[in-house]
This record gives C-alpha cells, structure tokens and sequence, in this order.
C-alpha cells in the first residue's frame, strides 16, 4: 500500500468514528429506498438492479462515479467525477456524494467491486440500514460481503446482489 492509499485510509478511517447507523438485515420484501453505487462502464448493471427495484416498488437511488477529470456527465445519470475529488487522495469533494450518505436508505447496493476510493469512501461513511457488494482485496464494508473465486463481471454481481437480497431473512423457503 503506497503512501497516498495509507494517508486516504487513514482520513476515512478517522471520519468512521462518527457514522452513526441502525445496523440491521434488510431484503427486498421489506425495503423502501435503495441507493446503488456505479461506476462508468457498469449501467447494464445498474438498470437490472434498478429495473427489479421498480418492479418492487422499491425507491431507487443511483450515484455514478466517472473516474476521470474531464468526464461530460450525461443529464439523465446523477453522478460525480474525478475532479470532483480532492486532487491528491480522491476524496469525494461535492455536496451531492455528502447528501447520498447523509440519506436515510434501507440497503446500499455496491456495483463498483470497489476499485474506485471515492465509491470505497462513500460506501464505508453511508448511514444506510444494510450494506452490499463486494469488496474484493479492499477493507470489507459490507454487512453482506458476496465473494466470488474470480473478480465478478458487474451484472454478475448484480444478479448475485439481487438473488441474496430477494432470500435473506425469510421466513418461508421457496
């Protein structure tokens, strides 16, 4: 881990002390709000999850990450770039990453297999109720950590999100 990775570690490790949140095991039988965690690249992975959560009747909020400082960032997608992050470390810089974790959401839903820091930064300082996704070789979030052998294609962890989400804490068996 190079000197930037263990100085930005440190900053969100500091900042982790004053998150405060109900921890507790949601499923998609009983949450309202969603929000999803994306990075360009991974839409076909976000309109499956977002579409299902539709179909459910589950408020969905996405918040996509472009990894580069000149990115256009179409109208129709809400999201945040590269140089709207603290030069150096990559620190979400911007009021719209700061109300996405401030949000009052049943479960964060984590498509990006947390490559970037800025979605690591988010999803770790998120107020949401349940986490998930997949964290890969980075410090593990989550409270629903889906692990695969081999580093998941994004719509494969979306339809690995969904199936857990749609089976945990149930009552009855299908």
């Amino acid at each position: 881990m190079g000197l930037k990775s263990k100085l930005a570690n440190r900053i969100l490790n500091s900042k982790l002390s004053s998150v405060v949140r109900e921890k507790k095991v949601v499923n998609l039988d009983s949450a309202k709000s969603v929000g999803i965690l994306w990075e360009t690249g991974q839409q076909e992975a976000f309109i499956k999850v977002k579409n299902e959560l539709y179909l459910a009747g589950i408020q969905a909020t996405g918040l996509c990450y472009f990894p580069t400082k000149k990115a256009v960032i179409p109208e129709e997608i809400t999201g945040f770039s590269r140089k709207q992050t603290s030069w150096w470390l990559e620190i979400p810089k911007t009021k719209l990453v700061e109300d996405f974790i401030h949000q009052k959401l049943d479960i964060l839903i984590d498509l990006s297999g947390q490559k970037s820091f800025p979605l690591i930064y988010t999803t770790a300082l998120s107020e949401a109720t349940f986490k998930v996704g997949y964290a890969g070789n980075s410090t593990n979030y989550f409270d629903l950590n889906i692990e695969f052998q081999e580093e998941p294609q994004p719509v494969q962890l979306a339809e690995q999100i969904l199936y857990y989400l749609k089976r945990i804490n149930k009552t009855t068996i299908e």
